[in-house]
Formats: structure tokens, C-alpha cells, sequence
């Protein structure tokens, strides 16, 4: 309802007041003319009133509302009732707007989460890891407990280390052959034979494999194989490779967070990293959310007390 429409609605109550007037004739005089003019005022409070029960909680609404009362004030009809129904539907004015305001401020840092996170996705498969790494981190200065952008930080932090000793063992085999070229045939054959050796050895290191099995609470005597340089624990099942668990663990309490801590591998070791809410622990020993914690063949690791599993090197 507009200003146009509650004019509208003043000039047929006026007219229906005027055809009271023939109907019986009116008092005269003065008398006559207010009374006239209670008839006209106490339609368009009652449409008013009428307007106040079916306008919707909405800016709309209330701008309905308001504009309502506050035609009466503006027409000389104004009073406590019209003062007060003015202030109220203000007031519910203000606060939708106030709420619409907040809802597009909500809606405006979710869209920007998500476009950083995207472009984050996108770095990594362009091997861009820097990249990657600043639109992570701008997400976890927004959001720290972002489980996505924390699975990605690892993530990145997994490829940047695989790249690194990628480089180290270029520049090792790069030493080694210039060591040799001045030290003769023999010296290189025994630098080639041990840059051999070496890469053999972080070959080997670096596809060592270990397996989970879980020894007591929810999914015992399940066995877990780990391959993959990171391997995350959780109660979130998805078919996105970068929100999906490896080990997926949930529990009727919601102990388990979605991605409740991850496993990773550096340098042919691996490496325990909590980041839940309920907390793991390493041999019983609560571990700090976000440290890197050893790990060696036979520990065992608790999952927000719901699930024990012990860690096996193979």
C-alpha cells in the first residue's frame, strides 16, 4: 500500500461520509463539520488497523504501515493512538531494515569465502601454491575454524614440501655430477652410484605406506590403508575431493568434528594434526590443535573419546 493508495481511501471515505449526510441530515454548524470528520478519521484508522494485521514483516510492510499513520498526522488527524501506531510501525521499520542489512552483509562474506576458496582450487591444480596459499589464508583470517580452507592448507603445505625435495634432490644430483667430472671416472661412477642410492632411498621413503585399524569404539576392527601424502579423519562424507575424509567416523553425540584431524606424510615420516573441537589424543596425551605430532609404529590415537585406532607402519 502506498501514499497514493491511502489517498485513495480518504477520498471514498469522505464520499461515503457525504452521502451520510443525505441520507440524515447533518447536525449544523461546527458541530456538524467535526462530526463529519470523526466519520472520515475513524475509517481510515480502522483501515490503518487493517493494514497493521495483513502487511507482511517485511521493509515493504512496514513502509506500508508507516506511511499509513503517518498520512493521518500529515491530514490533521494525528492523536496517542496514531502517535503510538506510528512510532511502533517505525520501529518495525528499522529493524527490518536493520535485519535485511545484516542479511546482505552475511550473504556479500559468504560469495567472498567462496570465490577465495575457488580461486584456492584453482592455484592448486595450476601448481600455483603461492596463490593458493594467500587466498587460503585470506579465508582463515575471516573464518580460522574454516574446515575446507583448513583441509587445503595442508594440503598446499604437503605439495610445497613434495616440490622442495624435488628441487633439493635436482640440486643434489647436480653436485654429485660436478664432483665427479673433477675427480675422475672413478669418482663419478661412485657419485652417480650413490646419487643412485639416495634417490633410491627417498623414493622409498616417500611411497612408504602405514594403516590404521581401529581398535575399540565406532567402526572397530575396520583397517584403514594410508597412501596418500595427506590423509584426513572426519564425520563429513562428500564426493568433492577437497571436502571428502578419508576415514569417515560419525557418532551419534557429534563428538567427531566434520574434518576432525588429518594424517601427513613428510620425508618418509608421517605426522598427526589435530584440528576438532572435541579434541584427539596421541598415547592418551592430548595433542594441541594445529601442532604437528610424530608418529611411530604401534600408537594409538583417540578421536574425541568416541574411537581408538592404532598407527602401523608397513
Amino acid at each position: 500500500m502506498r501514499g497514493g493508495a491511502l489517498l485513495l481511501v480518504l477520498a471514498l471515505s469522505r464520499a461515503a461520509a457525504a452521502q451520510d449526510t443525505t441520507a440524515a441530515p447533518a447536525p449544523a454548524g461546527a458541530q456538524g463539520a467535526a462530526a463529519q470528520r470523526d466519520v472520515e478519521r475513524n475509517k481510515v484508522v480502522q483501515f490503518c488497523q487493517q493494514v497493521d494485521i495483513t502487511a507482511p514483516p517485511t521493509i515493504e510492510g512496514a513502509r506500508d504501515r508507516t506511511d499509513c499513520w503517518k498520512r493521518l498526522q500529515l491530514q490533521g488527524m494525528g492523536d496517542a493512538l496514531v502517535d503510538a501506531k506510528y512510532q511502533a510501525a517505525v520501529a518495525d521499520f528499522d529493524q527490518a531494515t536493520q535485519k535485511d542489512s545484516t542479511r546482505r552483509a552475511s550473504d556479500s562474506s559468504a560469495a567472498a569465502i567462496n570465490n577465495r576458496m575457488l580461486v584456492a582450487q584453482r592455484a592448486i591444480q595450476a601448481r600455483n601454491l603461492d596463490d593458493a596459499e594467500s587466498a587460503v589464508n585470506d579465508v582463515l583470517s575471516i573464518q580460522p575454524d574454516n574446515q575446507r580452507a583448513l583441509v587445503l592448507s595442508d594440503r598446499i603445505t604437503a605439495l610445497k614440501r613434495a616440490r622442495q625435495l624435488k628441487i633439493t634432490l635436482f640440486a643434489v644430483g647436480a653436485a654429485v655430477l660436478a664432483l665427479g667430472a673433477g675427480l675422475g671416472i672413478v669418482a663419478k661412477k661412485l657419485g652417480k652410484k650413490h646419487t643412485e642410492k639416495a634417490a633410491q632411498e627417498k623414493v622409498a621413503a616417500a611411497e612408504r605406506k602405514a594403516m590404521l585399524k581401529i581398535v575399540d569404539g565406532v567402526g572397530r576392527g575396520k583397517v584403514y590403508t594410508i597412501e596418500a601424502p595427506l590423509f584426513r579423519i572426519g564425520a563429513a562424507s562428500s564426493d568433492k575431493a577437497e571436502e571428502k575424509n578419508d576415514l569417515v567416523l560419525s557418532d551419534s553425540a557429534a563428538a567427531i568434528s566434520r574434518y576432525h584431524c588429518s594424517i601427513i606424510r613428510r620425508d618418509g615420516r608421517f605426522f598427526l594434526i589435530d584440528s576438532s573441537l572435541n579434541g584427539t589424543r596421541l598415547n592418551d596425551a592430548p595433542l594441541d590443535r594445529g601442532e604437528h605430532h610424530a608418529l611411530r609404529d604401534g600408537d594409538e590415537l583417540t578421536v574425541a573419546g568416541v574411537s581408538r585406532l592404532k598407527f602401523l607402519e608397513m
